[in-house]
């Protein structure tokens, strides 16, 4: 006899990392906007110090992953910069050195001038024109307003006070909060209606950002009243606090379907979906395990004794099928729960969230299936431009990975691409390894990090290990990656390629890696360790890149 059509399935959702991302390209398209203006009486000095203007802009499916492209200054202290358009109105911010501000754009041309003489002596440097000019005036002077706001919404004080409130009133109060500053300055100069929008539209956000960080940290529901509040029908105004508070709401969501999982025995994957997945994309398949998944796929109903049979198959294949019955047990539970603007941003937010940690072969396979699940024109624009992104150094990364399958298992500080070399040797000993990379940088003060490229505070702090780099001399300083083992041993080479990760790179097999850790004796999974000029360990814990100011501290002492 069969059981019901459904099998549970664990949900195992990997979270990826965002980083920013340099993007280039300047196309002048009907919809973009071309930020031009000019930096007046800039002198030679300022010129050096600060030769490029930077305007940038969110993607509403990775808010901390900031989109830029710079311009050279012109000798006159003109600029120029094409911004592609997702949204109708997207809020962007322009920065000159230490100078930046926040601006909403439209298609059309927008200028924005500054007198290099008044830069850091006037509340309000900046002088708008063209698209937007006065409500982006009045939004600066807004913003000076705020700075001096004496009862700006503080976490602590937000948290005390809705403290024991249901929901609804707990929204109701903390968008107040944030709408006060605008409040007092509307009591002083009349708000233009669509600075009333936008200020209003990102404290809605914050208010809702602020409800879904909560619930999720203390793992609790929330009435779907505020999922609605959230996205508001036909909302074509992108700003970073939308882009932030969906991220929560997924965040949150992802979140409520896993207890859900955990707390029941059915509404898991059906038979049906996992049959396909199985025969689409599993390995190595017999001509009789078609046949069965087949029927599996027809029938939509399995016994409790063919789980045996779905794990097998699973296992021949677990990164590429995991991920994709991942995929698919959110969006069903999804649908039952959520309307299809929710869903499909939790679609198109699965992806995007999953192509950081992912080699170039995955990113296309995942694209490729969950992209035309992505029925939202806007979402359909944002995972595009975040997967051109992903890929567009997949030349060189492939040239890299190539480099690396020629030297064959054993690989002595390997250039597989400019600044990123590779040590490594499946036969050797992890300890001998890393004595080799060690003994290679003698006279050098070494800053050894372990992590893993499938974590996203991983990632963030390899990128952040860059800075560090970049402080010192190469003759006084060296960086040695330790990536933590996994699955896909092309992941973290790819990773280093794609972006930059200049330094030594010991790639160590799980044996090698308990043998090599067991001497550095880390309290986490990500730790670092500060290795004197002579090899002698002189630091362990130390501490991580994106503390900047005390890692050089340690650093310093031995230099």
């Amino acid at each position: 006899m069969k059981n019901p059509c459904h099998l549970v399935v664990v949900l195992l959702f990997i979270a990826c990392c965002v980083v920013p991302v340099f993007a280039n390209a300047q196309s002048d398209r009907a919809d973009s906007v071309i930020v031009t203006g000019r930096i007046r009486h800039l002198s030679a000095r300022l010129y050096r110090e600060s030769p490029t203007v930077l305007v940038s802009r969110n993607n509403i499916l990775q808010a901390s992953r900031e989109l830029f492209r710079s311009a050279p200054l012109n000798v006159d202290g003109t600029f120029r910069v094409s911004m592609p358009l997702i949204y109708t109105q997207e809020e962007m911010y322009f920065t000159y050195g230490r100078i930046s501000t926040a601006f909403l754009t439209s298609a059309g041309t927008l200028t924005i001038e500054l007198d290099a003489d008044s830069l850091f002596t006037v509340a309000v440097p900046f002088k708008f024109g063209g698209v937007n000019a006065q409500v982006n005036q009045q939004f600066a002077r807004y913003k000076a307003f705020e700075a001096t706001y004496p009862n700006k919404p503080d976490g602590k004080k937000l948290s005390d006070r809705i403290n024991g409130m249901g929901d609804d009133a707990a929204y109701k109060s903390l968008s107040s909060a944030y709408q006060a500053p605008l409040v007092a300055f509307a009591a002083k100069e009349k708000p233009f209606p669509l600075l009333t929008r936008w200020v209003g539209s990102a404290n809605r956000y914050n208010a809702a950002a602020f409800l879904y960080d909560k619930a999720t940290f203390e793992n609790d529901e929330l009435t779907k009243t505020l999922d609605d509040s959230l996205r508001p029908a036909n909302d074509q105004l992108l700003t970073a606090a939308r882009a932030s508070a969906m991220n929560r709401f997924a965040n949150y969501v992802t979140q409520r379907i896993t207890v859900q999982a955990g707390n029941s025995r059915t509404n898991g994957l059906t038979v049906r979906a996992l049959a396909i997945l199985l025969e689409r994309y599993g390995k190595n398949l017999t001509a009789d395990e078609r046949l069965r998944l087949s029927d599996y796929a027809l029938s939509n109903s399995a016994r409790a004794s063919d789980l045996r049979f779905f794990d097998g198959l699973v296992k021949r294949n677990p990164d590429t099928l995991q991920r994709l019955v991942n995929y698919e047990t959110l969006i069903q539970r999804s649908v039952r729960q959520y309307d299809s603007s929710a869903v499909n941003y939790l679609a198109a937010y699965w992806l995007a969230t999953s192509l950081p940690g992912l080699t170039l072969d995955y990113s296309r396979l995942l694209y490729s299936y969950a992209r035309p699940q992505v029925k939202e024109p806007a979402l359909e624009q944002s995972l595009d431009e975040l997967y051109r992104l992903e890929v567009k150094d997949s030349i060189r990364i492939r040239s890299a990975m190539q480099t690396l399958r020629q030297a064959g298992r054993k690989a002595t500080s390997l250039e597989i691409s400019p600044g990123v070399f590779v040590t490594r040797d499946d036969l050797g000993n992890g300890s001998s390894l890393l004595d080799q990379v060690i003994n290679a940088n003698r006279g050098k003060v070494i800053y050894l990090l372990l992590t893993s490229p499938t974590d996203e505070a991983g990632r963030q702090a390899a990128l952040d290990a860059q800075r560090l780099r970049n402080s010192y001399s190469s003759r006084d300083f060296a960086l040695i990656y330790v990536p933590m083992s996994g699955t896909d041993k092309s992941l973290w080479p790819e990773m280093a390629t794609r972006y930059n990760l200049s330094g030594d790179h010991l790639l160590l097999t799980d044996a090698q890696l308990f043998d090599a850790v067991d001497r550095l004796r880390p309290d986490n999974d990500m730790s670092a360790t500060v290795i004197n000029r002579v090899g002698k360990i002189e630091k362990r814990n130390a501490a991580l890149p994106g503390d900047f100011d005390e890692a050089r501290k340690v650093i310093n002492k031995n230099l």
